[in-house]
């Protein structure tokens, strides 16, 4: 019984070296890309020289703050436009009313305004959402309800009230037809 751990041919002993080689290469990769990962935080629509470091919060200026009770319509995006200025800031909005499910909100119900420091209202990036307002809409390519809700109505989560008012056209919500002319309001 001849146990011969070195290869019998040359052929594969290249294989193997070549083998070990692939398997170093994908380590260092794999090691790189954790390692740029790894702390380095950015901000959406901020490239890295505007990047703002946050040195002493208490000298900002407070932006908003207070209650505010829901009324029709309304979700926290469209309040935090409301209050701040920037539909990105109804984080801050879930947050402060520790909210498990900021998709639901109630008409009446009160919600704290948290206080938000000009620099933080500042780093997050500001999107102006003017829809059109049009009661129906012909479906093209790549439309979803919710990009339609988007577009047309300004909020995604309006994708329910569309196809309420299309039960008759759309029977599943996931499958659109090109062409179809919907509803809007």
């Amino acid at each position: 019984m001849n146990k011969n751990i070195l290869p019998d041919s040359r052929e594969e002993l290249v294989s193997m070296f070549l083998g070990l080689g692939v398997v170093i290469i994908v380590v260092i990769v794999i090691f790189n890309f954790v390692m740029k990962a790894k702390g380095n935080i950015s901000l959406p629509g901020v490239s890295t020289d505007e990047q703002i470091v946050l040195t002493n919060p208490s000298e900002n200026k407070i932006v908003d703050s207070g209650l505010y009770e829901v009324v029709k319509g309304d979700s926290l995006w469209n309040i935090a436009v409301k209050k701040y200025g920037n539909g990105y800031l109804w984080t801050e909005i879930a947050k402060e009313n520790k909210m498990k499910n900021p998709s639901s909100i109630e008409i009446g119900q009160k919600l704290v305004i948290p206080v938000v420091s000009d620099t933080i209202a500042k780093a997050v990036p500001k999107i102006v959402i003017k829809p059109v307002i049009i009661s129906t809409y012909k479906v093209v390519r790549g439309d979803s309800l919710w990009k339609i809700a988007v577009s047309q109505l300004g909020n995604g989560y309006k994708w329910t009230q569309i196809w309420n008012l299309n039960k008759g056209k759309i029977v599943d919500p996931n499958r659109l037809e090109i062409g179809m002319m919907i509803k809007l309001r």
